[in-house]
């Protein structure tokens, strides 16, 4: 496999993450984590895809979100080791989901993804880790992350 073939199978990665959050498809999103991934939101770690899992399961079911990512730059370490960084806007509206179209309503967040990857012979590229860093947050977002 080339340089350029391990870039774009990481990038796709972080793409197919947001959309399987977006949709609610958490098997569709554990797929694409190693068994010992981590993922590392503000004020706490998540280890281990049932961990992960755990955390997904705790997201509004009534909520619209898109996850808008961007500005993905993917570095290869070496054959089975790969980092990245890309920047993410979120738009959340709660209940509303199954009721589309929902109303507009201002960001709720801008972060920036710090991501690691590992391949895998039986499965390819998977997260092994994901580091959410919170630059911009809308009111509401930023009373929660206090309280954490």
């Amino acid at each position: 496999m080339t340089r350029l073939t391990h870039e774009r199978a990481c990038e796709r990665l972080i793409y197919a993450l947001a959309r399987a959050l977006d949709r609610y498809d958490y098997d569709a999103a554990l797929a694409l984590w190693s068994e010992d991934g981590v993922l590392c939101v503000p004020g706490r770690d998540h280890a281990g895809q049932g961990e992960i899992r755990r955390w997904m399961g705790q997201r509004e079911k009534d909520m619209i979100c898109r996850h808008i990512v961007t500005n993905v730059i993917v570095d290869v370490i070496d054959d089975v080791t790969a980092e990245a960084t890309s920047y993410c806007s979120t738009w959340r509206v709660r209940g509303w989901r199954g009721r589309e179209p929902g109303p507009m309503v201002p960001q709720a967040y801008a972060v920036e993804f710090i991501d690691s990857f590992q391949r895998k012979d039986d499965q390819g590229w998977l997260f092994a880790r994901r580091e959410v860093r919170v630059a911009l947050a809308g009111v509401e977002q930023r009373q929660a992350l206090r309280a954490t």
